[in-house]
């Protein structure tokens, strides 16, 4: 064992419900440029696409992260389970009952609010009929968005509710935990790092463009768009390794330094799939376990991170719809996130935290 790990022994002493809250409230801010600007303006505004050459967004950045988290949690989480069963239960009860109900809020709620210019029952049966109901429920049960193209067509970037689109395959992830311990990650872990660095060197291919250029789509049916495996499999199994080698890596200020320089060059040569997956995620956990930064109770009334994300989106088209004539993409945001952050303390006191209580017991906070 090394003397000093990145990651120490007591591993709830960490920032994550920190770090999530601003990847979460980082996906909002990105999403005011789009939603202020239409996706084609926004590829030449928004910052990080600016600096990156398009190549990615502070959104996709954070999302990124949010995947790099859940493979550590969740190795952990499976590992602590007595059974497959019970995994996927706490798995389902942690995603399921939040998505449901900010899905059915967005088709009934928020969608309505968006598209009735009367508030009249026979206004809203005619919303009613605008919506696919068989594919709209089809799409709920299988975490995938509503469609894109039926709802606020009259703003600058159409969508109900386009965030939750990688909810689906972060759910994929979590199904891909259970096939890599049967097939002897537990036994051998270098049997995941093989796995990562098959998924890796897939990614860094179809960066370059040798390799799966179909991106057409976000939505991709039950199983989603294999065009999107490569990217968040790899920063998912970056979490899981750095979970299974823990005693392994060191934490060291040389090699937060590299990684820094390396993020950098990676945003300078515009090879970002190349230069961030191991950086970024080396960085992420040298901040979650540092030994001076600590945040322990930053989440002691509730993980707002979920419902953040969850809810941001719709609220941020009605205010668009209503009031995007009085902002700019800076302002906006700042008009529109204590709004999410009201939506998001309900969704954990009223849905997510009552549906994790069902779980027999938690391993990891909100893991």
């Amino acid at each position: 064992m090394i003397t000093k790990p990145l990651i120490p022994k007591n591993l709830n002493s960490n920032n994550f419900d920190l770090l999530r809250f601003l990847l979460a409230t980082s996906v909002i801010l990105c999403h005011c440029y789009a939603i202020y600007y239409g996706w084609e303006g926004f590829a030449k505004i928004e910052p990080l696409m600016k600096w990156s050459g398009g190549k990615i967004s502070i959104g996709s950045a954070a999302v990124n992260f949010f995947f790099v988290i859940s493979g550590f949690l969740i190795v952990r989480s499976f590992e602590y389970s007595s059974s497959f069963g019970e995994y996927l239960k706490k798995r389902m009860l942690r995603i399921y009952p939040g998505f449901i109900v900010a899905f059915v809020l967005s088709l009934f709620l928020f969608g309505p609010i968006g598209h009735m210019t009367t508030f009249t029952q026979s206004a809203f049966f005619d919303y009613l009929n605008l919506i696919p109901s068989k594919r709209e429920l089809a799409n709920m049960l299988s975490l995938q968005s509503p469609l894109e193209a039926v709802y606020f067509t009259n703003l600058p970037q159409s969508g109900l509710n386009n965030s939750l689109w990688t909810i689906q395959y972060e759910f994929i992830c979590y199904l891909l935990v259970p096939v890599l311990v049967w097939l002897g990650m537990t036994k051998n872990k270098w049997l995941l790092f093989v796995v990562l660095f098959l998924s890796y060197a897939f990614l860094c291919l179809q960066s370059l463009g040798y390799v799966f250029q179909y991106h057409q789509s976000l939505s991709g049916g039950v199983i989603g768009n294999p065009y999107y495996y490569p990217r968040f499999f790899t920063y998912f199994l970056c979490g899981s390794c750095i979970y299974v080698f823990r005693n392994d890596i060191p934490r060291s200020m040389g090699l937060a330094f590299i990684s820094i320089v390396l993020v950098l060059l990676g945003l300078k040569l515009k090879l970002l799939d190349v230069f961030w997956p191991f950086t970024t995620t080396y960085l992420l956990f040298y901040f979650s376990y540092h030994t001076k930064l600590q945040f322990p109770n930053f989440a002691k009334h509730g993980d707002l991170s979920y419902g953040i994300y969850l809810y941001g989106w719709p609220i941020q088209q009605l205010v668009m719809l209503y009031f995007g004539k009085y902002f700019n993409p800076l302002t906006f945001f700042v008009a529109v996130l204590p709004i999410v952050i009201v939506f998001a303390f309900f969704s954990w006191k009223l849905v997510e935290g009552p549906a994790l209580k069902l779980k027999k017991k938690r391993i990891l906070k909100v893991a």
